[in-house]
This record gives structure tokens, C-alpha cells and sequence, in this order.
């Protein structure tokens, strides 16, 4: 995830607006949920919003696909940030490269970043 100081603080609408267009584009992303005492998980996937203030990441193939939902209402802190502050690739073979993340972060430490995925043209 994002360490402290790097990207940028964005306000709540232009987060929305970030969210809307990974919605609308169907924008693959890599979901990656990290919480406390060590607990992380992460899924691929597109981005939905099933009702207001609510995000859902899942692929959609299926009812039994792995899926991450998350409200908006509690975020305190809203983080957009481009490669230049992650590796755009683990460099581990078969991994997907990435192209920004933007970063949802509660205030009990609980931060999830919704990765996207640079696909090849």
C-alpha cells in the first residue's frame, strides 16, 4: 500500500469521480485489502457500486466469485497516487503491471486500494 506522504490527498469528489470512471470503464483492477494485526487479501476484478456508498469488486462471472465490499461513508482519508509511488510490477512472472491505485483509508488503520491494471494494447 501506499506508506505515509506518498501520493496525494484527494477531497471525497474527486474520489467519487475516480470510482465513477473505474466503474464506468470497467476498469480490471487488483483489489488489495490490508487491515489489522496483519490481515491482507486481495482479488482482481471490475467495480460496481450495488447501492449508494457502496463499492463491490468481483470479475462477474459468476454468483460464486470471490468478491470485496466496501462502504464509503466511514473513509476518512481519500489517496491517488500513479507508478511513481509503487512498483508498477512485482516482477514475478504472470503478475499483472499496474497503473495507479486509489486508496481508501478508515480510521481504524483498515486501508483498501483498488489497483488498476495496465492491459496490453
Amino acid at each position: 500500500m501506499i506508506s505515509p506522504g506518498t501520493g496525494s490527498d484527494i477531497s471525497r469528489q474527486v474520489a467519487d469521480d475516480l470510482l465513477s470512471k473505474l466503474i464506468n470503464e470497467s476498469t480490471k483492477v487488483q483489489a488489495m485489502l490490508v487491515g489489522r494485526g496483519g490481515v491482507a487479501a486481495s482479488l482482481k476484478g471490475t467495480v460496481t457500486s450495488p447501492q449508494p456508498g457502496t463499492v463491490l469488486v468481483s470479475e462477474r462471472k459468476s454468483a460464486t466469485d470471490a468478491s470485496l465490499s466496501f462502504g464509503l461513508d466511514d473513509v476518512s482519508i481519500f489517496k491517488y497516487a500513479d507508478s511513481r509511488a509503487f512498483p508498477a510490477s512485482s516482477g514475478i512472472p504472470g503478475t499483472p503491471n499496474l497503473k495507479s491505485v486509489l486508496l481508501f483509508a478508515y480510521p481504524d488503520g483498515v486501508q483498501i486500494g483498488l489497483f488498476e491494471i495496465d492491459m496490453p494494447s
